[in-house]
């Protein structure tokens, strides 16, 4: 029996990649959309799609369409509230990340997906990449000692060539800029890799790019993590269109590894006796081609959210882990407008 799957937005960067997904996996069925002009997102749905029922209410859609999930792209200050009315409805939640504006506005949400006891997914995804996976292998290994360092760097188009106009842009739609749009990406990498929680945050955002937005286009967050390592994260909407600069880098009192430019593949070095016939080592993933959000990554990550509520799978994300990364990006926030070092409570949420 298909999985039924309902999407609330039909009009966000990521909407049409993920119903390529969608379309990709013969074990779902698409079967309906929600969005607040239901004229113009016709439009925007693929040719195939044109005849799904589209929603301007959620509680219609959700009591009419029946979905088993429902995949949310919306702007991260209506997300809350999608996420507590489908997850009140007994309804399995896959958000785009970073499913709020803030950490106190995503509190409402997790606590009704918590009470319903439904499964919750978003978009970190790097955490579904066999690269990823083979990242935090080798740090559960041991094979780079006791973690000293980590690094990350998103470099990326201008906001003049994203368009100023965006919601991406706009301050009561997302709560932030590049943070909340990519670097929180690295954020929730860094931490789930090195299996380490951030517990305080310094920070200098600005607005640097001369365009007319009222978010933050640099980010440079300098981190302090629960087991002592140090790790830093510095965002920017820089480059032309022909150039995106990601990196990520873990070292230990063991060893190193490097991520460039999100190739297929990454280089690791150990001193670990286990490596001692070849200390430095090359990995290569060979991408399967698929369509959709992040090809095959991206379908990974939804089969694994479906296994979580169809077979009992173990999920591979929990929604309090949401919640850390919006803690970190208000810290990031607080500390640039402060100029203070910003605590974050240590324990379970």
């Amino acid at each position: 029996m298909s999985v039924r799957i309902a999407q609330i937005g039909v009009d966000h960067p990521h909407a049409a990649g993920y119903r390529d997904t969608l379309l990709g996996m013969p074990e779902v069925e698409l079967v309906a959309c929600c969005d607040a002009d239901p004229v113009a997102a016709r439009e925007l749905l693929q040719p195939e799609l044109r005849g799904l029922p589209i929603y301007r209410s959620l509680p219609a859609l959700l009591r009419e369409a029946r979905p088993e999930a429902v995949l949310i792209t919306l702007p991260n200050a209506a997300t809350p509230d999608a996420i507590i009315q489908a997850a009140q409805g007994g309804i399995h939640v896959y958000a785009e990340k970073p499913c709020a504006r803030t950490a106190a506005g995503f509190l409402p949400a997790l606590e009704a997906v918590r009470q319903a006891g439904v499964q919750f997914a978003t978009g970190y995804l790097r955490r579904c990449s066999p690269i990823g996976q083979a990242i935090r292998q080798i740090v559960e290994q041991g094979l780079l000692g006791r973690l000293v360092s980590v690094e990350a760097r998103w470099i990326t188009t201008s906001v003049q060539a994203r368009n100023p106009q965006h919601f991406l842009f706009d301050e009561a739609q997302s709560g932030g800029g590049i943070l909340h749009w990519l670097g929180c990406h690295w954020l929730d990498f860094m931490r789930w890799a090195s299996g380490a929680e951030v517990t305080e945050v310094s920070a200098i955002l600005d607005t640097l790019s001369g365009a007319p937005i009222e978010v933050e286009d640099m980010a440079a967050v300098a981190l302090r993590y629960d087991d002592g390592m140090i790790g830093s994260l510095h965002c920017g909407y820089v480059t032309d269109k022909s150039t995106t600069q990601l990196f990520f880098g873990l070292r230990g009192t063991l060893g190193w590894l490097e991520w460039q430019r999100m190739d297929d593949g990454f280089t690791a070095h150990s001193a670990h006796p286990a490596w001692h016939t070849a200390p430095t080592r090359t990995f290569h993933f060979e991408p399967e081609p698929t369509k959709g959000y992040l090809g095959a990554t991206g379908v990974a990550a939804l089969r694994s959210f479906i296994a979580s509520f169809r077979e009992g799978a173990a999920p591979w994300f929990q929604a309090d882990e949401a919640l850390r990364i919006l803690e970190v990006l208000d810290a990031a926030h607080e500390s640039s407008r402060t100029g203070q070092r910003i605590a974050i409570p240590a324990g379970p949420r």
